[in-house]
């Protein structure tokens, strides 16, 4: 058998983990890139520091910023893995993908509807005051920066309240038709059904289950479009956020600090970021030997 393979055997093993790899990425969601698969009104990607308008077929990744507008949705499916729709005036970042199955997302403020099925990886949403935990579940999460609400449809999830700095607590189980409530530090309240509030306001769409497109536009080519350089008061939100979710911002933005505009805004706002201030004021972190050095000078 080996005399008939007519490369080296070198090259038959890499051919033979290069079908293993084939086979078996569905389940780490296919190279751990999400696609946009709908994109209604205008929705706006925020990569590393550039804003960029995209279209159905775009292919996101860690550290994407999506945002909707008033009247606009987007939608990101992963192969083999969850189903995830932003709904109007949504604000979310995809945090972290892990070559696992895992991931991580962000949402300050909106709607977002989540199918996840296992047996995937776990996907954990920040939200300003909670965390939640999915990995067999459909559930809708609203978000209004000191307020969340989530409404699990089916399944089961892990809720956490998160304290000043981000971090989590205890975890509680939800179930589906279960209803869960926190606002700012107040306690998390669970009721048996959502309230009519929340299903008075519940985006339309939401209502029925989230169509799988994936391939429609999986074999499309749409590059993003560069707009221009973000500006403070487009990542403001998310300079600001839990230090979970902001962790990595100082050196994605650093070079966002020479613009006179972007650096004005650290230097307003520097309370709330203050981990910003080495880079602003660097002459205050040089060593003590040095700056006795300079006076000398």
């Amino acid at each position: 058998m080996i005399s008939r393979c007519p490369k080296s055997v070198l090259t038959c093993f890499r051919i033979a983990v290069l079908l293993f790899c084939t086979c078996t990425c569905t389940g780490a969601w296919a190279q751990m890139v999400g696609t946009l698969t709908m994109a209604e009104g205008k929705v706006t990607l925020i990569r590393g520091t550039t804003v960029y308008a995209v279209a159905e077929g775009t292919k996101l990744g860690a550290g994407d910023i999506i945002q909707t507008e008033a009247k606009g949705q987007a939608q990101v499916e992963f192969q083999g893995g969850p189903t995830i729709n932003f709904a109007a005036g949504t604000q979310a970042l995809l945090l972290n993908l892990s070559k696992t199955g895992s991931a991580e997302f962000a949402v300050l403020v909106g709607w977002v509807k989540f199918t996840q099925k296992k047996p995937n990886g776990a996907i954990r949403f920040y939200m300003p005051v909670a965390q939640l935990v999915v990995e067999d579940a459909t559930g809708v999460i609203h978000a209004t920066g000191g307020a969340v609400e989530i409404f699990i449809e089916s399944g089961t999830a892990n809720f956490f309240e998160s304290g000043k700095k981000g971090a989590a607590g205890s975890a509680r189980t939800i179930r589906g038709g279960e209803f869960i409530v926190r606002t700012d530090d107040q306690p998390a309240v669970v009721a048996a059904r959502p309230s009519a509030q929340f299903v008075g306001a519940l985006p339309r769409h939401f209502k029925d289950n989230l169509p799988v497109r994936f391939d429609r536009v999986k074999d499309r080519k749409a590059e993003p479009k560069r707009d221009h350089e973000a500006a403070y008061a487009e990542v403001e939100a998310w300079l600001k956020a839990s230090p979970p979710v902001r962790k990595n911002f100082v050196r994605r933005f650093q070079s966002r600090a020479h613009d006179a505009e972007f650096r004005k805004g650290l230097i307003a706002n520097l309370r709330e970021h203050p981990e910003w201030d080495p880079v602003l004021y660097p002459e205050k972190y040089r060593p003590k030997q040095e700056k006795k050095q300079e006076k000398r000078q």
